[in-house]
C-alpha cells in the first residue's frame, strides 16, 4: 500500500513539476540538451549527475534538410548543419556545470553558405530525488550512486533545475555570394545574450521502461537588427531496455521513443515590430537508439520528424521550424 502510494506520488510531482515550468513563460532557434548516459533520451535533457570531480565530453551532430517551396525560389534555405561541443564537470554529485561552444553551416540556394561559431553557452543543473535515505523518503540532492557512472534505471525519481546564458562571441556579419549581409537567421551567432530555465525528471515506471520529461524556455535580448523570438521546448521520452551486460564491450542498448512540442513566438524587426510571418508550433515524434559501451561512453540517433504544425502565415514561410524534411541527430558522450 505504501509503494503504491509513493508511485503515485512521484508520477503526480513529475507531470506537474513539467506542467508548471512549461506554463511559465515562451522562448527560438534552439538550444542544446545534454541527455547523455545509459537510458537517458536522446533530444530530451536527462536529470542524470557527472558526479563529484568528473568531467564530461558531449558531441551533437544535427543534419536539417529543408522542404523547398515555390515562393521562395531561387533562395530557398536548403540545409542546416550543427555541430556542438559540451564540456560538463561535476563540482558536487549534486552541481554540474556545462560550457558549450556551437558551430553552424547553413546553406542558401543562390547565395552560398553561411558558417562560423555560434554564441559560446554556460549552462549550471542542480540534481535532486524524491527517494529514500536512511528509511526516511524525501527530496534529497543527488549522491554518488546518482552519477554518469551509476546504474540509471533506479525506482526514484529523479529531477534537475536548469538555468543558463549565452555571450553573443558568435559570427553574425557573414556575406552571400553576392556579397550582401545574410540575414539573421541565416548567420551562426545572434548578437545578444540570451537565457534558459529549465526542468527535467526521470523515473523507471515498470522494470526496463524509464520515462523522462524536460521543458525549457529560451529568450534573446534586442539587437539593432531585431530579436529573435522566444522559444518554449516540451519534451516527452520513453525509453525501453533491450540489453544489458556488466563488464562487456556493449554493456546497454535502449529504443529510445520522444515526442518533442516546440512553441515559437514572432521574430522582431530592427523597428521593434513583430514579424508576422515566422513563429508557431511544431510537433516532432522520434524514434532512435542509444548504446552504452561500458560505463563511461554512450551514442545516441534520433530522427526528429515534424508530425503537426501551425505556424504563422505558413504559406510564406521557409527554411523555418517545422517546415525540415527531417532532423537527424547523432550525439556521443564520454565522462572521465
Amino acid at each position: 500500500m505504501r509503494k503504491n502510494c509513493y508511485n503515485w506520488t512521484s508520477a503526480i510531482l513529475f507531470l506537474s513539476g513539467v506542467f508548471i515550468i512549461n506554463t511559465a513563460a515562451f522562448a527560438h532557434h534552439g538550444g542544446v540538451s545534454s541527455a547523455f548516459g545509459p537510458g537517458a533520451p536522446i533530444e530530451t535533457a536527462s536529470p542524470l549527475a557527472l558526479g563529484k570531480g568528473d568531467f564530461l565530453l558531449f558531441e551533437k551532430f544535427e543534419y536539417v534538410p529543408f522542404d523547398h517551396k515555390n515562393q521562395a525560389e531561387p533562395e530557398n534555405i536548403d540545409t542546416f548543419t550543427f555541430f556542438n561541443t559540451v564540456l560538463g564537470y561535476g563540482v558536487t554529485d549534486a552541481l554540474s556545470f556545462y560550457g558549450i561552444l556551437p558551430f553552424a553551416s547553413k546553406e542558401q540556394d543562390g547565395l552560398g553558405t553561411s558558417d562560423g561559431f555560434g554564441d559560446l553557452g554556460l549552462v549550471v543543473q542542480y540534481g535532486f530525488k524524491l527517494g529514500e535515505r536512511d528509511g526516511i523518503r524525501g527530496l534529497y540532492g543527488y549522491g554518488p550512486e546518482d552519477s554518469y557512472g551509476a546504474d540509471y534505471s533506479s525506482d526514484d525519481l529523479k529531477m534537475s533545475l536548469i538555468a543558463g546564458l549565452t555571450v553573443p562571441t558568435g559570427t553574425t556579419s557573414n556575406r552571400d555570394d553576392e556579397g550582401n549581409r545574410f540575414d539573421m537567421g541565416m548567420q551562426p551567432g545572434f548578437a545578444a545574450p540570451s537565457f534558459t530555465i529549465g526542468f527535467a525528471a526521470s523515473k523507471m515506471v515498470i522494470p526496463h521502461v524509464t520515462l523522462t520529461g524536460d521543458t525549457s524556455v529560451l529568450t534573446f535580448t534586442e539587437t539593432n537588427d531585431g530579436k529573435p523570438g522566444s522559444e518554449v521546448r516540451f519534451n516527452v521520452a520513453c525509453g525501453y531496455e533491450i540489453f544489458e551486460k556488466t563488464n562487456s564491450f556493449l554493456s546497454r542498448l535502449d529504443i529510445i521513443g520522444e515526442s518533442n512540442f516546440l512553441h515559437l513566438t514572432k521574430d522582431m524587426n530592427e523597428e521593434s515590430e513583430k514579424e508576422n510571418v515566422s513563429g508557431g508550433s511544431i510537433l516532432y515524434l522520434s524514434p532512435g537508439l542509444r548504446a552504452t559501451f561500458g560505463k563511461h561512453v554512450s551514442v545516441g540517433a534520433l530522427i526528429k520528424i515534424p508530425t503537426w504544425k501551425d505556424l504563422n502565415h505558413e504559406s510564406e514561410q521557409q527554411g523555418a521550424e517545422g517546415l525540415e524534411d527531417y532532423r537527424a541527430i547523432v550525439t556521443c558522450s564520454v565522462s572521465f
